[in-house]
């Protein structure tokens, strides 16, 4: 029981809450910006940092390997920086966001789903803005994470860690903190919002063409489009198919960005977990 109550406090609400006004505050200033401040060199600039920090920090580090262990780290230095990455995609803590995650695989699209997609039009707004339920994350879900020292660290003192790289843009230019990390940190938002509703919608998956070639047990779908945008991450289906593969390519025999990297910065006798 205290190890489940010092997972629940680990878990806490008011953090997931300062979680979501950070990043309605990043939406804000990026329109605010792009509006007022308009530079056409740094929001490409932007735009690529976005990528990158999506194929790192989202796929590669939340996704792949905290969420679902599908990779383990080649060494502690390539281990910091997935963290550093992870933690700058203001998605929250690792542990808070693999606790959404793999409640949403365990529960997908159904009523014990965090993510799950209703027919109510505000309450899918929400979800596109990643305001999930958070009262249906078990923390249990969790407990290898909090056992990792690193990984526990980087929870325990995400806003110190997660607010050096902006507080450093704002010295050298306050426009800066907008194109070169709000603008990433929308992107990665945005890729989300395309996990968390685009990819569960039988609507869109109509609209966007979407295929299903693995199993029909929940609404996902692929994507070519969306895995162009997002590394990888199109392959929604393929990965809720197998979700501990961290490559979706070896499963569908097509190009994933984020796979082939993860591949890379893997220990190489390190397999694919099938358990989550």
């Amino acid at each position: 029981m205290t190890t489940l109550n010092n997972l629940k406090n680990k878990l806490s609400i008011a953090n997931y809450n300062r979680v979501r006004i950070a990043q309605a505050t990043i939406y804000l200033l990026v329109i605010a910006t792009l509006i007022m401040n308009f530079n056409v060199g740094l929001l490409i600039a932007g735009l690529v940092l976005g990528y990158i920090l999506f194929t790192l920090g989202v796929s590669v580090s939340l996704h792949k390997w905290i969420s679902h262990r599908a990779l383990d780290p080649r060494n502690r230095l390539v281990k910091h920086l997935l963290l550093l990455l992870g933690t700058m995609t203001t998605l929250g803590t690792p542990i808070e966001f693999a606790a959404g995650h793999r409640t949403h695989h365990k529960h997908s699209d159904t009523d014990q789903d965090p993510f799950a997609l209703t027919n109510s039009w505000l309450h899918n707004i929400k979800l596109w803005f990643l305001w999930m339920e958070t009262d249906k994350i078990n923390p249990r879900v969790v407990i290898d994470l909090v056992k990792d020292r690193e990984i526990k660290f980087y929870h325990n003192n995400y806003w110190k860690i997660w607010s050096v790289y902006p507080i450093i843009l704002f010295m050298v230019d306050p426009a800066l903190v907008v194109y070169l990390f709000a603008i990433p940190v929308v992107y990665c938002l945005l890729g989300m919002s395309w996990v968390t509703v685009i990819a569960h919608s039988d609507t869109l998956q109509k609209l966007f063409r979407g295929t299903k070639p693995h199993n029909e047990k929940d609404l996902s779908w692929d994507s070519v489009l969306f895995t162009w945008l997002f590394a990888g991450e199109g392959y929604h289906e393929t990965h809720h198919a197998y979700p501990g593969e961290r490559n979706y390519g070896k499963r569908n025999n097509k190009f994933d960005l984020s796979g082939e990297i993860a591949d890379l910065l893997t220990k190489r006798e390190y397999p694919a977990n099938t358990l989550l």
